[in-house]
């Protein structure tokens, strides 16, 4: 099977597109790696399979025609997009959702004040008076008043591209009861101040108030489309995978891992979707099961390191192994999902084995590092001897969280970091590695190390949104976000 995988696919530039279509093809013609879930996974009654089945064709239907008509509305000329791509594009509005920028899909930090039509000519005295008059109004809870008197003073893409005017109009139209109203006020571009970063706290806000101006007006495709936005780009200090979202976009009978997969196969000069790769592959190991394993197999070999990293990681959850007396809470160091045993072949445990054997001797460190958690995963007792030679590992990296003329730095080992988790299973504790540090101490540390601080190699540049899936991701995600 490995050696079909390897004879019947071509690398594209991350290694991931052809590759993962082959992998789709595998999926649907029934391979016992799908029917896997079923008996081990999915032991949902008749009934429930039926519902599911139903939601699904729901959702197919609404998006129906997007989906139709997704490569017509992008203008895409190039290599044929594949279903799962489509299906990606159409629900998460990448290829209708006007909200969404053309530089960065689900941002709406692009707006532009001096582009919109204005209802009247102000000065700006007079103009910051109408926003302290409307922000009263919206204090006092005078909703009606805060409506009336803004649409008054101001068009209705001035109220939107404003924070203030959009908040305070917006949420008081929710507190009319008129979320159709409220939607394309929250859903509008709005201009970020100038020292504001493109991605922010209003981003996410006015993402969510539109989420639930939607809900509420019951326009389901939106509805759809702002949930994945919020999936797949939090904009939070903290990028964790929201379950809740998950949960909420299966009873809609969205296939989650479609959309992944979607992504995943998009071409790299597709508009929106390629920016999300890492988020895609963030969430596919989150949620590894042996339906994924065969894209997780082709990931592996992917030239992208942090692609590579992550289904290492997602075939370590695939592959994971209870094992008697193993210390509570141990799995919690090293991803926050919950492993599950699956109970995978024996054939498709030796790729696993081989994969986690090449990773562990890579010159990456994100590699390695992602081997040897995906190593504590299974739980084979052979492997403490590979995790105990990689809690020794050279690399680190310094981070200067008092800023860069600061004298001290805070040191990382990663894959030792990686490897005291993976270890901690088997009740062997290593101690903190690294610290912040500053001079002879730091220079101690340092000793003997290779600094892989600038470590850039093999990584996109064009990332818009990575999630933190492991406590080990601090010390190696994408230091250039």
């Amino acid at each position: 099977m490995r050696q079909e995988h390897k004879a019947l696919t071509h690398r594209t530039s991350p290694g991931i597109g052809v590759a993962l279509t082959l992998a789709t093809s595998i999926l649907y013609i029934g391979s016992p790696v799908f029917a896997g879930v079923d008996a081990a996974a999915q032991p949902s009654s008749f009934q429930q399979g039926n519902e599911l089945r139903r939601t699904s064709h729901d959702i197919d239907r609404l998006f129906g025609e997007e989906m139709k008509m997704a490569g017509v509305k992008l203008k895409w000329h190039g290599e044929r997009l594949t279903e799962d791509t489509i299906y990606a594009l159409a629900l998460t509005g990448a290829s209708w959702e006007p909200a969404w920028g053309k530089e960065t899909l689900f941002s709406l930090a692009w707006g532009d004040a001096h582009k919109v039509p204005t209802l009247n000519k102000h000065n700006v005295r007079g103009h910051d008076a109408l926003i302290a008059e409307i922000a009263g109004l919206y204090q006092a809870r005078q909703y009606r008043r805060v409506v009336d008197t803004a649409s008054a003073s101001f068009s209705l893409d001035e109220i939107g591209v404003d924070v203030n005017l959009k908040q305070y109009v917006g949420d008081s139209l929710l507190q009319l009861g008129q979320p159709e109203q409220a939607f394309p006020i929250f859903a509008a571009a709005f201009e970020p101040s100038a020292n504001e970063p493109k991605s922010s706290e209003h981003n996410r806000r006015f993402r969510e108030e539109a989420l639930e101006a939607a809900r509420r007006a019951g326009l389901r495709k939106e509805v759809v489309a702002f949930t994945l936005s919020l999936l797949l780009d939090p904009d939070v200090d903290d990028p964790r995978p929201d379950t809740t979202l998950i949960s909420f976009l299966e009873g809609e009978g969205v296939d989650v891992d479609r959309v992944l997969l979607g992504i995943l196969q998009a071409p790299e000069k597709l508009r929106g979707l390629p920016a999300y790769f890492y988020a895609a592959s963030d969430l596919m190991a989150f949620r590894a099961s042996p339906r994924l394993f065969p894209f997780l197999l082709q990931l592996a070999d992917s030239n992208d390191v942090y692609l590579r990293s992550r289904a290492l990681l997602g075939l370590g959850m695939v592959a994971y192994r209870g094992r008697p007396g193993d210390p509570p809470g141990w799995s919690v160091r090293i991803i926050s999902a919950q492993p599950r045993e699956f109970g995978i072949s024996s054939g498709e445990r030796k790729f696993v084995d081989k994969e986690l054997k090449d990773g562990a001797n890579s010159d990456k460190y994100r590699v390695r590092a992602a081997a040897a958690l995906a190593l504590g995963l299974i739980g084979d007792p052979d492997s403490v001897a590979v995790l105990q030679k990689l809690s020794k590992d050279r690399a680190y990296i310094l981070i200067a969280d008092n800023g860069e003329r600061s004298k001290s730095r805070r040191i990382l080992f990663p894959v030792r970091m990686a490897a005291a988790a993976a270890l901690s299973r088997y009740g062997v504790d290593m101690g903190a590695s690294g610290g912040e540090l500053s001079g002879k101490e730091l220079e101690k540390a340092k000793r003997g190390g290779s600094d892989e601080t600038n470590d850039h190699r093999n990584l996109r540049k064009d990332v818009a949104s990575i999630l933190t899936i492991s406590p080990v991701d601090l010390a190696t995600g994408v230091p250039f976000r």
